[in-house]
């Protein structure tokens, strides 16, 4: 928590003096590239593709290592993937973690597997599931003529929302809105309420940018309005109202990628960011620490971009709009506590 506070801080007070470098607060690792579905609008990744980087994930000494690094200037951490749960030593690299210093650990899962790996829950803050319809359950190809799997896809939600309290951990389910579907992630948001978990909506990208299409309803504007009376209401909804603001009218805001670093399966820092489409990956290990690795990547590729505003992903705007606004997370970071606390008691750290 300290180390988070004083990251702020110091990013606050860069962020005044026009810097483009800014301390690492959240941290994301990819343990494994490897997928159970095929998400139609996903396309980084896919059971389709696992053939493609079978081989390619680090053993759990050198995603150890990794950890580490990052741990050491970072003390909050987001499994993805891919599926996480798929990574049969995760509940290790999870305790790795603890034990290296992260305090606020999260991972995002298509749930599935949840039930059978039930062990991960009692190491995390955070469970983020994705849900984007509760009628196909997701955009997925595969799926959708597996009644059985959506149905277990459901139950796992359900049991993983029962299992909060005794557990320690959020519960978070996000959909990915779709143009077409925002009916559809109204139901999911209803869901939520209704079995006491948190609600997230994302919006949809096509080629790493916000949908056009999707942004030109006025469906999905009119929802992200609800979403954001929902907040103020005190209803469970995830995300500061910048984002949620952010998301619906795509207003440009100046990006602070080196806040939020991405690090992939086989320990590689994507620089400047993972959404560009210059990116360029180091490898961590091999440099020996993640600011070895960010110096190698700047003298690559050049200091990052002062006022980027493309992609919308909520790792990079939601993060980039606190720390240009830091009053607003003041009021944010208030009102989670307080939802937090009456709901479960339980420990929180970042909204």
């Amino acid at each position: 928590m300290r180390k988070l506070v004083v990251s702020y801080a110091r990013n606050v007070i860069r962020s005044m003096a026009g810097s483009v470098w800014f301390e690492p607060m959240l941290a994301t690792l990819y343990p494994t590239p490897m997928c159970n579905l095929r998400c139609d609008y996903c396309h980084d990744f896919g059971a389709h593709r696992n053939a493609e980087f079978r081989g390619q994930e680090l053993s759990f000494d050198k995603m150890a290592r990794v950890i580490d690094m990052l741990a050491a200037d970072c003390h909050v951490l987001y499994f993805t993937g891919g599926e996480p749960t798929l990574r049969e030593d995760l509940v290790d690299l999870a305790r790795r973690a603890r034990k290296a210093g992260i305090r606020y650990l999260a991972m995002n899962t298509n749930a599935l597997l949840l039930r059978d790996r039930a062990d991960l829950l009692s190491e995390l803050d955070n469970v983020v599931i994705s849900l984007d319809s509760l009628e196909v359950g997701r955009r997925d190809s595969a799926l959708a003529g597996r009644p059985k799997e959506i149905a277990k896809l459901l139950d796992g939600v359900r049991w993983a929302a029962a299992e909060q309290k005794a557990r320690g951990f959020t519960l978070t389910v996000t959909a990915v809105v779709s143009p077409g579907m925002v009916a559809d992630a109204r139901k999911v948001r209803d869901f939520c309420f209704e079995i006491g978990a948190q609600f997230s909506a994302q919006h949809l990208n096509v080629e790493r940018l916000p949908s056009p299409e999707l942004h030109r309803d006025p469906e999905f504007r009119g929802f992200i309005h609800e979403l954001i009376a929902d907040k103020r209401a005190g209803r469970d909804v995830s995300g500061s109202e910048l984002y949620l603001g952010g998301v619906c009218d795509l207003s440009p805001y100046r990006c602070t990628p080196t806040a939020a670093p991405h690090v992939d399966w086989m320990g590689r820092l994507a620089y400047p960011c993972r959404e560009r489409p210059d990116h360029i990956w180091v490898d961590m290990l091999r440099a020996g620490s993640y600011r070895a690795a960010l110096a190698e990547a700047a003298r690559l590729h050049g200091p990052p971009p002062g006022d980027c505003h493309r992609c919308g992903a909520r790792c990079y705007l939601e993060i980039s709009l606190l720390v240009r606004h830091p009053g607003a997370l003041a009021r944010e970071t208030i009102g989670y506590v307080a939802r937090q606390v009456s709901r479960r008691g339980m420990r929180v750290l970042y909204p």
